[in-house]
């Protein structure tokens, strides 16, 4: 593997991330009553080809902004939505939020409890993260996170050295 380097083109932060949801009245109260996220804005649509290729169903598309203006957005189908197991565990699929400090943290934590929400944590990963695990109304695994530090260059040394041997273990067959 080598570092790459595309010039002068930077990506500036996530616009939003969108999932799907069964009920949008329950991901809307979750959002905003027990999140504290500002709704922004809802979008229907009616039935027409996707990027994909896809023809989608009419839909609404809502979108839930946090404290530094990125968006969670959600689609609520007017077909409805089965969920799909994907045999990929839960734990890896999940949106990490940020807070600014660990007394912020576990006032999450406090909060989400006094709200009726099942919590997982406080989980520490290694001093550098101290996290709560959670599901919004639609299986949506979320991270409360605060990070210690910033990550730095020896950080991104060691990450890289990390993930050459992971990359040469798997070409040798020595995983799993």
């Amino acid at each position: 593997m080598t570092l790459t380097n595309i010039g002068t083109l930077s990506l500036q932060s996530i616009n939003h991330y969108a999932i799907a949801t069964k009920d949008m009245e329950a991901t809307h109260a979750f959002w905003t009553g027990v999140m504290g996220c500002e709704f922004k804005a809802a979008l229907r649509g009616d039935e027409h080809q996707m990027s994909t290729g896809e023809v989608a169903p009419e839909y609404l598309h809502a979108f839930y902004s946090f404290k530094d203006g990125s968006c969670i957005a959600f689609f609520e189908l007017a077909s409805g939505i089965e969920p799909v197991d994907d045999g990929v565990p839960s734990w890896t699929k999940h949106l990490a939020l940020a807070v600014d400090s660990h007394e912020e943290l576990r006032a999450w934590h406090r909060h989400l409890k006094e709200s009726g929400v099942v919590v997982a944590g406080e989980v520490d990963h290694d001093g550098l993260f101290y996290s709560l695990y959670l599901f919004d109304p639609n299986g949506q695994r979320v991270e409360i996170t605060y990070q210690t530090r910033q990550l730095n260059d020896e950080d991104r040394r060691q990450g890289f050295e990390t993930m050459e041997a992971w990359v040469a273990d798997k070409h040798a067959g020595k995983l799993g």
